[in-house]
């Protein structure tokens, strides 16, 4: 396992999808972007560089398993996925994960 996968242990739900997410950062976990920007394919998951630390139930509506809140389309799903993204960076960031120029 990658130390960034490691590293959304115990971590809060960077996602935060309203009406879903369970805010219990024992059940966090890194969740891969979707669709050929995050380099996801016909049995190929994105780099872990382009993941956002995400609970279950966030997780499950980011992947398709369970759908959007009411009123919330997959283009917001894929917004608040892209603002967990960058929120998990600057965690990453803070941990030593990743090093800025």
């Amino acid at each position: 396992m990658s130390k960034l996968r490691e590293s959304a242990r115990g971590e809060m739900c960077a996602v935060r999808i309203p009406g879903v997410c369970s805010h219990n950062p024992e059940e966090t976990v890194l969740a891969h972007g979707n669709g050929s920007a995050a380099g996801k394919g016909i049995g190929m998951k994105a780099n872990d560089l382009l993941a956002a630390f995400s609970c279950f139930q966030c997780h499950n509506v980011i992947d398709g398993r369970t759908p959007p809140p009411h009123g919330m389309t997959r283009d917001d799903v894929k917004l608040m996925f892209w603002e967990g993204h960058a929120r998990t960076v600057r965690i990453w960031i803070e941990k030593g994960l990743l090093k800025c120029a």
